[in-house]
This record gives structure tokens, C-alpha cells and sequence, in this order.
């Protein structure tokens, strides 16, 4: 018996442990976010709804992709000689070609990769997002690079990992400062 027949066989407590994780990442990175720009704080509903929109985006474009991968042969690459073929290469490889809302999804995912970098987070915390970060890129290539298809509860794992992660920021970012001294003119 494998991981993920495991993981099947005793789902509510995969599936518990998946959005647990997705909650925590998220949590991490809001709590993280709001100790780098202080200004969030006062600003928590706005910013709170920016990033839950943002998520929101990224985490329906991520379930997609993984639910239906757009497929690479590796065979029916071949190397470029020329510079226009080297970006239509990069393009090909990265999953740029397959339209706008692919463009969206990514330039999302690169806003997310620098709210990590901006996030003001102790080595462990880091070291968890940068893991968890790396084995969803691994699952990802797995996924694009292969003929490997997920099931229906892989994809739903995915899915409340997704949630999780975005419902985390969204709770942790939402928090308003409260200013003591306001109180008290």
C-alpha cells in the first residue's frame, strides 16, 4: 500500500491535515506580511480583501491546472538555434502558450513568490513555506512532464490545500490594529 492509497483510506483525516497545513502556510505568511509593512495593519479590511482576491485567483488557476495539465512531450522538443526559437521555448516549457488567463495565473503566482521574499519570517517558518512551496512545484512538473493523470481526490486535496492557504491569509491579514492611544483622546 502506497502514500496516497493511505491517505485515501483514511480520507477525513487526510483531507483535515491537508487544509490544516494550507491553513497554517497562510496564516505564516499573512503573520509575516503584517510584521514587514506595519501599514496593513490599519488598513486590514482593504488589504485583507486584496489578498483574498488575489488568492482567490491564483488558487482556481492552480486547482485547473492540476485537475487538467496541459502536457509537455519532452520528445517533441528540440533545441533552438535561433533567439525567437529560444523564447518560444521558454514560453512552451513555462505553460505561457495556453492563453490569458494562464498570463494571469502566473503573473499572480510571481506576486505571491515576492510577498514570500517581503514576508517577515523566522527560519522555521521560512524553511516550511519554501518546503511545502517546492513540493507543489514538484507535483506541478510531475503532473505537466508526465503521463500522470490526478484523481478525483487528489485534485480535491489540492483543492482544500488551495482553500486553506487562501482562507489562512485571508484570516490572519483581516485582523485590525488597535490603537490604544486613539482610544484614550
Amino acid at each position: 500500500m502506497d502514500l496516497l492509497e493511505l491517505a485515501e483510506e483514511h480520507f477525513l483525516f487526510s483531507l483535515t491535515i491537508v487544509l490544516g497545513i494550507g491553513l497554517l502556510q497562510g496564516g505564516v505568511l499573512a503573520r509575516g506580511l503584517r510584521h514587514r509593512f506595519p501599514s496593513l495593519k490599519r488598513h486590514a479590511r482593504l488589504a485583507s480583501v486584496i489578498l483574498l482576491l488575489l488568492f482567490s485567483i491564483n488558487a482556481i488557476a492552480n486547482v485547473f491546472k492540476f485537475a487538467i495539465p496541459e502536457k509537455l512531450i519532452i520528445s517533441d522538443l528540440t533545441i533552438p538555434s535561433a533567439r525567437e526559437e529560444g523564447y518560444a521555448f521558454v514560453i512552451n516549457v513555462l505553460g505561457l502558450n495556453v492563453g490569458f488567463a494562464m498570463v494571469v495565473a502566473m503573473f499572480i503566482s510571481v506576486t505571491i513568490i515576492l510577498f514570500l521574499r517581503f514576508a517577515d519570517l523566522s527560519r522555521p517558518f521560512r524553511y516550511f513555506i519554501f518546503g511545502i512551496s517546492v513540493i507543489m512545484v514538484l507535483v506541478a512538473g510531475i503532473s505537466r512532464f508526465t503521463d500522470y493523470i490526478p484523481t478525483l481526490f487528489q485534485i480535491l486535496m489540492y483543492a482544500l490545500y488551495q482553500f486553506g492557504l487562501t482562507i489562512g491569509i485571508f484570516l490572519v491579514a483581516r485582523r485590525k490594529e488597535t490603537d490604544f492611544y486613539a482610544e484614550l483622546e
